[in-house]
């Protein structure tokens, strides 16, 4: 009967969910909600500045820097606590991400451009202002981090501009 007592306390405390802390960039849209007193105080979307910061009711701007959404939610909190609600819970996630993208190598304008939609690789490269004089189009290439490992993808630029391969 212990053992069994003592699995069933190892499986609870295993499935205890903690919470995650996402990080948040400039042009994300958050989604927070305010509890106090039992119940919902507020609930609001945001989206984050270019200069890392928000708007929030009650308080006004806000910075928040690189600390994720749980140090985001524990600052709101202690502004929250300090002249409007007593024990307040701030809880906050990412509603929408931005579109960032990074558009390098051989394009008129390289550089970092948002995005609300998922753009195609010839999109992403007609954003940057088309291909430079020295361009390789037959031989571009998309990095992306999967799984926190590097992937390169390559893609012939020529052929997916004539519709005879994806663009990715």
């Amino acid at each position: 009967a212990a053992l069994l007592a003592a699995v069933l306390m190892l499986a609870s405390t295993a499935a205890t969910p903690r919470p995650v802390s996402e990080p948040v960039e400039p042009g994300d849209v958050l989604q927070i909600e305010v509890y106090a007193g039992g119940e919902k105080q507020s609930e609001f979307s945001v989206t984050v500045s270019a200069d890392r910061t928000i708007v929030c009711p009650l308080i006004g701007l806000v910075d928040v820097d690189s600390t994720g959404t749980l140090g985001i939610g524990s600052k709101l909190r202690a502004l929250l606590a300090r002249d409007y609600y007593v024990d307040p819970q701030v809880l906050i996630s990412v509603k929408e991400h931005s579109g960032k993208i990074y558009v390098l190598g051989e394009v008129k304008h390289p550089g970092i451009y948002l995005l609300s939609d998922g753009p195609t690789l010839l999109s992403a490269c007609a954003l940057a202002g088309g291909f430079s004089d020295f361009a390789a189009p037959q031989h571009a290439k998309i990095v992306r981090t999967e799984d926190g490992k590097v992937k390169f993808i390559s893609v012939d630029l020529m052929k997916a501009r004539r519709g005879k391969t994806e663009d990715v």
